[in-house]
């Protein structure tokens, strides 16, 4: 890929995004202010400003009280300008929604996937989704960008799947397929990524620079957010902490290797702890033909079932040691506990806590914060279409996105 050079047109190009990234992150913002917060004149603010009212991706909505001289004219950005699509491929299922360019959710749909998964199937699923999502919301010359969450190793640079285990696929070209049926740019991401960027923008991390979102629940990923960065790592898989060795020449993980944090912490583990050690507990009433999934432990476990609580407590102990390490290493200012294995947050926060307050940095006087996700159901969706705005309104593929209008 060629560099740009620093020619009139690339300085206005990037003049033009700043303004327009400043107007996105400060409602009602005037042409003075954001003169000062970007370092540039106010005749080069104002004809930008010109420009994308013309264009109707910025629109003025009244005058702030003076403090001297004219009353300055404040601006919005318009965010029903265009539309994205977030998508969370599920095991069974892919779940989709449509939003603004603040991120509003405007419509949600859900489309099933056959139990045998190929890489065709998937992406044919896709097109039928969105193809749906365009028809019921007539939305046909608005759509500006798709983004994708899935589980496992991604080539974010080509929107490339690399590996799933959860799905068994590999190599899907998500977004060329995509791109080339659609006429949009596709953006596709490991799902904790995704949901690390719902959460530094609209949840717990909104005001932190730096923090780890740990997912738990069928499985256990993390998200690594650095100066308001996701950190990718080499080969864009940084934040495998379900797979990080615990105990060497243990027990086998779904990802091929032994001793594994998923493989005694994560649902799995849990099922077969309690399957192992029903007959030790008088009275249990937990069934061995239960479906014994993360949710139904958790009933059991609110219902006072008290195997269903040791194992809560086991899985807690052994996250709470990862997480130690976690906190050892990266030394963040807030983990952010999420997705549904914290729906039984009652039982295990606790543990959590006592064995991650032993770390490097406990003498320091400022503690690092252990808190819950309050994003609801959509978050990953969420998440998904975020990184298509973002990635929309970088300087390198504005006028790309600006092209599929």
């Amino acid at each position: 890929m060629k560099v740009r050079n620093g020619s009139k047109r690339f300085i206005k190009d990037i003049n033009r995004t700043q303004v327009i990234n400043e107007i996105r992150k400060n409602e009602g913002i005037s042409r003075t202010d954001i003169s000062k917060n970007l370092k540039l004149g106010l005749s080069t603010i104002t004809n930008i400003i010109e420009e994308l009212i013309n264009e109707e991706l910025v629109y003025e909505i009244g005058e702030d009280i003076s403090t001297g001289g004219r009353k300055p004219v404040l601006l919005n950005f318009n965010k029903n300008y265009g539309n994205v699509i977030g998508i969370k491929i599920e095991e069974h299922k892919i779940l989709v929604s449509l939003t603004n360019l603040k991120g509003e959710i405007l419509f949600n749909l859900k489309a099933n996937l056959t139990e045998k998964i190929s890489g065709n199937i998937l992406i044919d699923t896709i097109k039928k989704a969105v193809y749906e999502i365009i028809k019921v919301n007539n939305i046909k010359n608005k759509l500006m960008g798709i983004g994708i969450a899935v589980s496992g190793l991604v080539d974010q640079k080509e929107g490339k799947l690399i590996y799933s285990g959860l799905l068994s696929i590999e190599n899907v070209e998500l977004s060329k397929e995509l791109e080339n049926e659609f006429g949009v740019p596709v953006y596709v991401d490991n799902d904790v990524n995704v949901y690390s960027l719902a959460e530094l923008y609209y949840g717990k991390g909104k005001n932190r620079d730096n923090f780890v979102v740990i997912t738990y629940g069928t499985g256990i990923g993390c998200g690594i957010v650095i100066d308001r960065k996701i950190y990718y790592g080499e080969l864009g898989g940084a934040g495998e902490f379900g797979h990080m060795v615990i105990l060497p020449e243990g027990r086998m993980c779904e990802c091929g290797a032994k001793g594994c944090l998923e493989a005694y912490a994560a649902e799995n583990a849990m099922r077969q702890y309690i399957l192992e050690n029903i007959s030790k507990y008088e009275g249990c009433k937990i069934n061995y033909i239960d479906n014994l999934t993360i949710n139904r432990i958790e009933e059991y476990a609110s219902n006072g079932e008290k195997l269903a609580i040791d194992a809560l407590a086991l899985s807690a102990r052994w996250l709470g040691y990862g997480i130690l390490s976690l906190i050892n290493l990266l030394n963040p200012a807030t983990i952010i506990l999420a997705s549904e294995g914290m729906k039984m947050q009652k039982f295990m926060l606790p543990t959590i806590k006592e064995i991650v307050k032993n770390n490097f940095f406990r003498k320091h006087p400022k503690q690092i914060e252990i808190v819950v996700s309050e994003m609801e159901n959509e978050a990953w969706q969420l998440g998904a279409a975020t990184l298509a705005i973002s990635k929309i309104f970088e300087l390198k593929l504005y006028e790309e996105a600006k092209k599929s209008l």
